[in-house]
């Protein structure tokens, strides 16, 4: 019997996800994130404004399921009550980091 091994595994504490876009390619792919990033490592404190970020990937297939979790945690935060003050603080860094990536 095969046991169902997980492709990749993502803290959704470590970092509240506001944005993601990708710009896939055969020899490297990019996936940008926006994130607002945790004060300290046993804090439930995040910084109020949003940082961004480049991930590589050789790999497009990996570089697509990285930027498809990471849309799946921006919709779970979304739609979070008590993250909604994240979102609305970013409301302008979110468009405008939306607006570059197209």
């Amino acid at each position: 019997m095969k046991k169902n091994k997980t492709d990749l595994t993502l803290s959704m504490d470590d970092k509240i996800y506001l944005a993601v876009s990708k710009e896939l390619a055969e020899k490297l792919s990019f996936v940008y994130t926006l994130a607002c990033l945790k004060q300290k490592q046993n804090s439930n404190m995040y910084n109020m404004f949003a940082t961004r970020e480049i991930h590589a990937f050789r790999d497009k297939n990996t570089a697509e399921l990285y930027h498809d979790t990471i849309e799946k945690i921006i919709e779970k935060n979304a739609s979070d009550e008590t993250k909604q003050t994240l979102f609305s603080a970013n409301d302008k860094l979110i468009e405008q980091f939306y607006e570059n990536s197209r």
